[in-house]
């Protein structure tokens, strides 16, 4: 019996510690694997520091050109050291990782707040107050012209009604009154809708904002497979609806006036691509020195500029697998950089 019973605890004695061996190697595997979670996950709180870091500096970087732009010309182009730094290679800056910029020139797109009257912060009395008024609605009026013969050309193409009725509601988007335009839309329309919102009567802050106005469907504004969108030729930024002729896109440039045609446009960018006609873009009056520029049309220095004021700098950073932007919208005045907006993803 006692063989037996010694046998029999062996046997258990083995069974005992195989479980224990089994529970330890479980505790230690699960250890080891929150030990390598934490690791990962330290080291990639650390290159995400890093990059967010890098972007920062990146958005310094352009910030210092386009100030630094202010000494070097009094107009702007694709030639300045800014509209270049697509091109730049950054990675020598960092230990690891590298860096992309790129600054878009707000000004160079067409100002969506432009299409309604602005308050004037003229104070004359009696007949000055009307004359101001007057002014006012005709540069409106010229300034919604260039929206309207944008929407009609190629290649958007659209009829007269609907381009009307997408200039009509904008107005009464953005302005701050309760008439409505004849094609345009106010509260009770909005209100109708499901779901009902507001109609805002104030200045359109983003291009999201704009698929709340009545006709601008997510096709027209970000455009499809077939056909671009209008987002690219945009911009919230700015309400004079002055447009940079140096780095306007060539749709742009053809709606600036009636008679422009599309080969017109071309010749003018192909004038302004041209490096020997570099310094002549610092005058208003280079489009008159374009070979096909009919010699009957003049651009109004009260739409067409040669100077920028609005910028989008676009900082992407990237270290290893990992990938951070940050994107910032500038105004450049009086010698000084303005934060409008940031944005980070």
């Amino acid at each position: 019996m006692r063989p037996q019973a010694l046998k029999n605890n062996r046997g258990m004695a083995l069974l005992i510690v195989i479980s224990l061996v089994s529970v330890l190697s479980a505790i230690t595997l699960q250890f080891n694997r929150k030990m390598r979670e934490g690791y990962i996950f330290s080291g990639n709180l650390g290159h995400f520091t890093q990059l967010t870091e890098m972007a920062r500096s990146g958005i310094g970087i352009a910030e210092q050109l386009l100030l630094a732009d202010l000494d070097d010309n009094s107009f702007d182009s694709l030639y300045d050291s800014w509209a270049l730094l697509t091109d730049e290679d950054l990675s020598t800056l960092f230990d690891s990782g590298n860096i992309e910029l790129e600054v878009q020139d707000e000004s160079g797109k067409f100002q969506i707040n432009a299409v309604a009257i602005q308050k004037s912060t003229n104070q004359t009395q009696g007949t000055d107050i009307e004359t101001e008024r007057k002014k006012q609605e005709n540069h409106a009026k010229a300034v919604r012209n260039v929206l309207w013969r944008l929407l009609r050309a190629e290649p958007f193409v659209m009829e007269d009604g609907d381009a009307r009725e997408i200039i009509d509601a904008l107005i009464d988007w953005t302005d701050s009154g309760d008439g409505e335009e004849e094609y345009g839309a106010e509260e009770g329309y909005y209100r109708s809708l499901i779901p009902p919102y507001s109609c805002k009567n104030g200045p359109i802050e983003s291009l999201e904002e704009l698929l709340l106005v009545k006709g601008i469907t997510q096709e027209l504004l970000y455009g499809t497979k077939e056909k671009p969108g209008l987002a690219p030729l945009l911009t919230p930024w700015g309400s004079d609806g002055k447009i940079n002729i140096n780095t306007a896109d060539v749709l742009l440039l053809q709606a600036l006036e009636w008679d422009l045609t599309k080969e017109t446009a071309e010749a003018m960018i192909d004038f302004r691509e041209d490096e020997n006609n570099r310094d002549k873009l610092n005058s208003i009056q280079w489009y008159k020195q374009v070979p096909s520029f009919p010699g009957d049309i003049e651009l109004p220095e009260d739409r067409a500029v040669t100077i920028s004021h609005f910028f989008t700098i676009k900082a992407t950073s990237t270290m290893v697998t990992q990938k951070k932007t940050v994107q910032a919208t500038m105004e450049r005045a009086n010698g000084k950089i303005n934060l409008l907006r940031w944005d980070s993803n």
